[in-house]
């Protein structure tokens, strides 16, 4: 609770319901003279902001990219390619300070949902697929932001996944996955980032919108014990009165004046909420209000160069290096090199929809190259809104000069608005002409290099024949400089995927799922969402979870023991074996290993990003959270510690692992019941020793007991191993219920 609770109670007091009314409206905070409700109030702005301040230059502007230049930061989906939590720390400072100077109060910002799907229209918003990586670069993102008296608005509670029917599809998900993945992700943010708001989602979950879902709020409030404020996605206020009785506070952009407050009084006089209920939520919003003039400290204002220079070292750190194959990376300056791509002299270096950043200072690639090299030369190759003839013929220029080159740089991507809030892709493939160009580059000239520029994962059909891939993802207003000089050297690639690359669409988990029909969406593939998938299924995929290259090479080396269980923690040690400075992500994955039940999913459970000079060794370790050894359990409705063997793995992507450990953890052993198999009870350590003294005097039951250790398999798994007391005393005439009742609470120590 802040200091500001007592004074918002004592505020609330003394307003009218009408007045109460009013403040559950975002629009009467931003638009209204808020004083004349009480003196001590003043009003607050809230702007998006995941990837830069998107404020409106006139509030009621129904165009949404009328906006105030500001610095466009590269998409979540590359800064989150980092791995870097200092990084995106201070990508919250910086944003901070800029949306202190626009007067703005909160940024509505991390948003945190799952890439379920690489179709999913709003990916380039999201961090990953994975929630432990997403909680963990997020919370310093509302670390950072809030740093600088500027509120988080962390979104959207829960399970945004897709675009279609975003308003009204139900989301059908079972309850460990929702809260082993979808929930896992907001966990960290909620609990340690503290941010000042929360937005619930337009969807529903299990046939109940997020705004005014009792499951989701009251664990949100009860469970995490969240006070801030929780608002919902526009216009997604569908039943007020529950999300009122269980911690919804302000509707965005809300209602007029006349409107809410009819609604309210309804509402009391139908017994539908209670004034109190009413003063819970009004008083968090008062509470924000005054805790955010409190944080309007004098002028601000900050070094737009600077902040330019910010954005181009996040993108140089973000960008990943798919493949590189005979060292084509980095370019020689002096080499001659043909840059060809629309892309090239018209960037795409943000998503469309709410995160649009009028950008302040927009970098050109071919521009930047041209900065490094003297001996470019540019050729179109493709125009995306060009008829087939006219694209025919500008892919013949390039073809008839691309043998003259040393190397050819192909800039190719999704054009504008193929991703945006509001709909999903409907395919993963690149337009057709930039398909063509880099299939037929390749005979021509052997040293292709191609550069991608989208939001999240595409089909590459010419990886193989390509020498060299760039991810450049979104790269935000500096990131052309950023890819320039990675090409050419001047900065070492460190970023990795913090997504799956598929062979083709119809690889991913998702497939058969999404987006769903015109009602429901059924998350069927449960846990195993991304590279859970490949890795449980041994299943190739074009570039796996946490793969990037690096001009130089790491060893990985245990030196003893990898996993120190008293600190939960792995060490081991990191050398660059090179010739060049460079940064890896270390990477630390757990599974459990499991006899006689369904694959358990890879998961990671730690990371570190770290630098090294050139022959340079250090030692690393790694703190593992203890809740990588639990599991959400419906039966008990919370998390629970899945004692068993596990293996730790350590290594530069989810597939690519150098150190591996098996380690056995333990807990509180597992209660027979009646419904247990003895197949499964001999597994429980000790527990064939109880049996054996337990049926005593009961030979039927003791023989079948010995039968599972029998060499016959026959006997021993599909008569002996099957047996539950149950189906014993069925055919052991001592084996009673009274006597069963006696044996379970012998073996359970009670």
């Amino acid at each position: 609770m802040s200091t500001f609770r007592s004074a918002a109670q004592e505020i609330v007091k003394e307003l009218s319901v009408s007045e109460k009314a009013k403040l559950l409206s975002q629009i009467v905070w931003e638009t209204t003279d808020i004083e004349k409700i009480h003196p001590s109030l003043r009003g607050f702005l809230l702007a998006d902001g995941p990837a830069g301040i998107r404020r409106l230059k006139e509030y009621f502007d129904e165009d949404i990219y009328n906006t105030k230049p500001s610095t466009c930061y590269p998409s979540p989906s590359t800064f989150a390619s980092s791995w870097d939590r200092d990084l995106i720390f201070a990508l919250g400072e910086h944003m901070g300070l800029e949306a202190r100077q626009e007067g703005v109060d909160t940024m509505l910002a991390p948003a945190v949902n799952i890439r379920r799907s690489p179709l999913g229209g709003r990916n380039f918003e999201y961090y990953s697929e994975d929630p432990y990586l997403t909680g963990e670069l997020a919370t310093e993102f509302i670390k950072g932001i809030q740093k600088e008296g500027v509120g988080a608005c962390l979104k959207h509670f829960a399970a945004n996944n897709q675009e279609t029917r975003r308003m009204n599809i139900n989301a059908e998900i079972d309850e460990e996955t929702l809260h082993e993945i979808y929930l896992a992700a907001f966990e960290k943010p909620v609990k340690e980032g503290k941010p000042r708001m929360i937005m619930a989602a337009y969807n529903q979950i299990n046939g109940e919108h997020c705004a005014s879902n009792e499951k989701l709020l009251d664990f949100l409030r009860k469970e995490w014990n969240y006070e801030g404020v929780v608002v919902t996605d526009c216009y997604a206020a569908h039943d007020l009165a529950k999300g009122i009785r269980h911690g919804l506070t302000l509707q965005m952009p809300g209602e007029k004046e006349e409107r809410i407050i009819a609604q309210i009084r309804e509402l009391l006089d139908k017994g539908e909420i209670t004034e109190e209920e009413l003063d819970q939520a009004v008083v968090r919003n008062v509470e924000f209000a005054l805790e955010a003039a409190d944080n309007r400290i004098g002028q601000c204002s900050y070094d737009r160069e600077a902040h330019h220079c910010f954005a181009g070292k996040i993108a140089e750190e973000s960008m990943v290096l798919l493949k590189n194959d005979q060292h084509l990376l980095p370019l020689e300056k002096t080499a001659k090199i043909l840059v060809t791509g629309e892309l090239a002299v018209r960037p795409r270096f943000q998503g469309g929809g709410s995160s649009h950043v009028n950008p302040w200072k927009l970098e050109i690639p071919l521009e930047e190259i041209r900065k490094q090299s003297a001996r470019a030369d540019y050729l179109q190759g493709y125009k995306t809104s060009a008829g087939e003839k006219e694209n025919q013929r500008l892919l013949s220029e390039v073809l008839a000069a691309a043998e003259n080159y040393d190397a050819v740089v192909v800039f190719a991507g999704l054009p504008d608005l193929t991703e945006s809030e509001g709909y999903d892709r409907i395919t993963l493939e690149l337009p057709k002409e930039q398909n063509r160009l880099i299939g037929e580059l390749v005979k021509k000239n052997g040293n292709v290099c191609v550069v991608l520029s989208n939001g999240s994962v595409v089909e590459m059909p010419w990886r193989n024949q390509i020498p060299a891939i760039l991810e450049a993802y979104l790269g935000g207003e500096a990131g052309a400089s950023a890819a320039a000089r990675i090409l050419f050297g001047e900065v070492n690639p460190s970023g990795k995927l913090t997504e799956t690359f598929p062979l083709a669409q119809k690889d991913h988990p998702s497939y058969l799922y999404f987006p769903g029909d015109r009602k429901r969406v059924v998350y069927g593939e449960g846990k195993f969402v991304g590279y859970r998938h490949y890795t449980a299924l041994d299943k190739p995929a074009a570039f796996p979870f946490g793969h990037g290259l690096s001009y130089t090479e790491f060893v990985y080396e245990s030196g003893g023991a990898l996993f120190d269980r008293e600190k939960n923690c792995v060490r081991m040690t990191l050398e660059n074996t090179g010739s060049r400075k460079g940064k890896e992500i270390v990477q630390v994955y757990v599974q459990r290993k499991t006899e006689g039940e369904s694959p358990m999913p890879r998961k990671l459970a730690g990371f570190t990003k770290i630098e090294l000079e050139p022959g340079e060794c250090r030692k690393v370790q790694i703190p593992l959270s203890e809740k990588n050894f639990y599991c959400y359990k419906k039966e008990i409705h919370g998390w629970k510690l899945q004692a068993g063997e596990y293996e730790i793995m350590i290594g530069s992507s989810v597939s690519d692992i150098r150190l591996r450990e098996s380690v056995f953890i333990s807990g509180e052993t597992e209660k027979a019941e009646r419904d247990h198999t003895l197949g499964d009870l001999i597994r429980i350590e000790g527990m064939y020793e109880k049996l054996e003294k337990a049926f005593t005097g009961h030979e039927v039951s003791l023989g079948f007991l010995k039968m599972t250790q029998d060499e016959d398999p026959l006997k021993a798994v599909s008569m002996g191993s099957l047996m539950t007391f149950e189906t014993l005393k069925r055919t052991d005439p001592t084996l009673t219920d009274s006597e069963i009742e006696k044996i379970l609470l012998d073996m359970n120590g009670k």
